[in-house]
């Protein structure tokens, strides 16, 4: 099984390695970037995170952020969310000089839209080649059995799946297209 448990465990395995970047799938459509948040909330204090979505109005939203936010924050406003200080910009090229260059994390959400071409992966290789990040989590939003994420092998050294199976088989089975 993929769950929760080793999900967790195998981000808190990825926060004190030397590896760079961590690709997020499975099942739960809405709660892997969540369980990122927590895993690096659970080691550290006051660390920066970048959070890099498709577009702002999305923070809000309970599915993404919304639930730990008061309101929509403007493009590299800082705002805090337990113990540390985020701050979100966007897959437009014209939103990612107005955050700051330097980040302990930063935590892409959803990568679906690259892994489909609907946005180029400029997006992703900003986070690479021009800002200085310590740790990149890319975070898949709808897992599909004929996804292919092997588009991203340049940027992965690690890898976790976060599955809905233990917690809801039926709703596993419908992201996957396998029930109604």
């Amino acid at each position: 099984m993929n769950g929760q448990k080793d999900a967790i465990k195998s981000i808190g395995k990825f926060l004190k390695s030397d590896k760079k970047c961590m690709l997020i799938t499975g099942t739960h459509q809405f709660k892997k970037h969540i369980l990122a948040m927590y895993v690096i909330n659970k080691h550290y204090k006051n660390a920066k995170i970048l959070f890099r979505t498709n577009i702002m109005d999305n923070l809000t939203n309970r599915n993404y952020i919304g639930k730990f936010i008061d309101k929509k924050p403007k493009i590299a406003e800082k705002f805090e969310i337990d113990n540390n200080i985020y701050s979100a910009d966007t897959f437009q090229q014209s939103s990612w000089w107005k955050t700051d260059d330097d980040f302990d994390f930063a935590i892409f959400y959803p990568i679906d839209a690259v892994l489909r071409n609907s946005v180029k992966p400029d997006c992703i290789d900003n986070l690479f080649n021009e800002k200085k990040i310590n740790k990149i989590f890319l975070v898949s939003w709808t897992d599909h059995i004929t996804d292919n994420y092997s588009k991203f092998e340049h940027y992965i050294d690690a890898k976790t799946i976060y599955d809905a199976e233990e917690e809801d088989v039926h709703y596993h089975r419908r992201v996957l297209g396998l029930e109604d």
